[in-house]
């Protein structure tokens, strides 16, 4: 009986988008992420974690401000990789996930790909919150936990700890973020990429009818939720004692 030969493991995020798998799932990324990315003309984008596949294929994005590409120091994310044919000459960096080293309210988009399920999500997030501006975007990209794409460790999104629909959106909730729009992505069996490219649009397309809790990743475009810790009205202070009301000993006389 002939098997067929299993794929390798790729050893960091480079390794495997720099290979033709790679990629065919940033195609497929993409094709998914396209409709829910906002307009990027003067924009100031960054992306985080290792989003450079993705930002490599978007196209308008000549038309930010600037951007940037921050990796993240984990074994997975830390080395850069190959730079693409479009020759992109972003500026780029490793960072530390709970110092990131921009200012304050100093980016209108964060792109953030293999990033929340390699490190606590938590600082991380609140650092993005702080250099976000007010009415900055922030764009996920994460391995869903009841999909397949985690449950495969060829590809980069099968490392670390994915989230479930109710996870993401309770650790965006406590992190003052508030999810906008929401889909998928990698919904289909990784498998049907080699069948070519095509099959796998398709397949992921019928897949993806099956709802945000079966998809591969997660796609959230979240904003910052300014209001969210503040009361609605002013609270009123009640004294449970007596007031004793005196008088100064000058006027008790007039």
């Amino acid at each position: 009986m002939q098997t067929r030969p299993s794929l390798p493991v790729p050893s960091d995020a480079a390794g495997f988008y720099a290979s033709r798998r790679g990629e065919q799932v940033t195609s497929l990324l993409m094709s998914r992420l396209l409709p829910l990315l906002p307009d990027p003309n003067g924009l100031r984008v960054l992306g985080l974690g290792y989003a450079a596949p993705v930002l490599s294929q978007w196209r308008a994005l000549s038309q930010a401000q600037w951007v940037a590409s921050a990796r993240l120091d984990t074994p997975l994310t830390r080395r850069q990789g190959i730079p693409s044919a479009a020759g992109h000459d972003w500026p780029g960096c490793v960072v530390a996930a709970d110092a990131l080293p921009f200012d304050d309210l100093s980016v209108d988009l964060v792109v953030l790909m293999h990033g929340l399920e390699l490190v606590d999500p938590h600082p991380l997030l609140r650092m993005v919150w702080k250099l976000l501006s007010d009415h900055g975007r922030l764009v996920l990209v994460v391995p869903n936990r009841t999909g397949l794409a985690a449950k495969d460790d060829t590809l980069p999104f099968g490392h670390g700890s994915p989230f479930s629909t109710g996870q993401l959106d309770r650790v965006l909730q406590r992190a003052l973020f508030r999810a906008e729009a929401c889909s998928t992505a990698l919904s289909a069996p990784p498998g049907l990429l080699s069948l070519g490219e095509q099959a796998g649009f398709m397949g992921d397309r019928l897949f993806s009818l099956l709802g945000r809790r079966l998809g591969g990743v997660h796609l959230v475009t979240a904003c910052k939720d300014l209001y969210s810790g503040m009361p609605v009205e002013a609270e009123r202070a009640s004294l449970n004692f007596a007031r004793r009301v005196t008088t100064l000993a000058g006027s008790a006389k007039t």
